[in-house]
C-alpha cells in the first residue's frame, strides 16, 4: 500500500521587479522555504495594473513549493495579520501539484526535521512521487544552467516534443545545504514541457534517473495538472 502524503501546491506570486527576494524572506519566515525566482514583463493596460496593484511592467516571479495547508494559511494570512508587512504590490495565486521528486517532496514537508534525518532522505536512489493523474500536464524541470540541453534531449527519448527554457535564480541556498548535505548552485533554468498523462511519469522518471538531484545537472521536478485539452496553435 503506497504512504499516503501530504499533497504540495506551487505558489505563484507576482510582483514589482526588486520585491521577489522580500517577499521570498518573508514566506520563508513563515516556513515556506523552497522558491525559484524569474524575471518577467507585465503587457497589461495602465488601468488593469491599478487594479491588480502594479506601478510597473517590470516583474519578479516567485515559484515556490510548500505543503497545501501552509499555501491556504500563508495566504490567509496576508490578507489579515500580514496585511502591509512586506513593501510589495502584485498578486499571488496557487495550483496543486501532480509529481514531483520525492526526496524534495519529504524535505519540504519535514523541513524541521534534524540534518540528519534529512540528509538520509536523498540517497540516490531518488524517485518521482507521482500525486495524482492528469490528461495533460505542465511538468517544470529545474536544473543548473549550462545542464538543459541534455536534459531536453532525455525528456525527448522519453517522450517529450519540446520545451520552452527559462532563466530563474534558486533562493535560499545556504539555508537548504544545511539540511541537504549538498552543494546547491544559485543559479538555474527551468524547462517547461506539456505532455498528456500517459507520456508525463515516463519523462519524469527518464530525467530523475539520467539528471537527479545527486548529478551535476541537479534536476528538481514537478508537475500540474492542465484543465481541458491543449490547443495548438499555427
Amino acid at each position: 500500500m503506497t504512504e499516503k502524503k501530504e499533497p504540495l501546491h506551487l505558489l505563484i506570486t507576482i510582483v514589482e521587479r526588486g520585491q521577489g527576494e522580500a517577499v521570498a524572506r518573508l514566506y520563508q519566515n513563515e516556513q515556506l522555504i523552497w522558491h525559484y525566482q524569474s524575471s518577467g514583463f507585465g503587457t497589461a493596460s495602465s488601468e488593469l495594473l491599478n487594479v491588480f496593484g502594479f506601478g510597473t511592467t517590470e516583474r519578479d516571479v516567485l515559484l515556490s513549493v510548500a505543503p497545501a495547508k501552509k499555501v491556504r494559511n500563508l495566504l490567509y494570512q496576508l490578507n489579515n495579520d500580514l496585511r502591509g508587512s512586506v513593501n510589495a504590490k502584485g498578486i499571488a495565486f496557487h495550483l496543486p501539484l501532480t509529481g514531483i521528486n520525492k526526496s524534495v517532496m519529504e524535505f519540504i514537508i519535514e523541513a524541521g526535521d534534524s540534518q540528519g534525518k534529512a540528509e538520509n532522505r536523498t540517497g540516490k536512489t531518488e524517485e518521482v512521487h507521482i500525486m495524482q493523474s492528469s490528461d495533460q500536464n505542465l511538468i517544470l524541470i529545474v536544473v543548473n544552467q549550462g545542464h538543459t540541453d541534455r536534459v531536453m534531449e532525455t525528456a525527448k527519448k522519453a517522450g517529450a516534443r519540446g520545451g520552452t527554457i527559462l532563466r530563474s535564480r534558486f533562493l535560499g541556498v545556504e539555508e537548504s545545504e544545511k539540511l541537504y548535505g549538498i552543494t546547491l548552485q544559485a543559479e538555474k533554468e527551468i524547462l517547461a514541457i506539456v505532455a498528456p498523462g500517459q507520456t508525463r511519469k515516463n519523462i519524469m522518471e527518464s530525467v530523475q534517473k539520467e539528471h537527479g538531484m545527486h548529478t551535476e545537472a541537479g534536476a528538481v521536478l514537478c508537475s500540474l495538472a492542465l484543465e481541458g485539452s491543449v490547443t495548438r496553435l499555427g
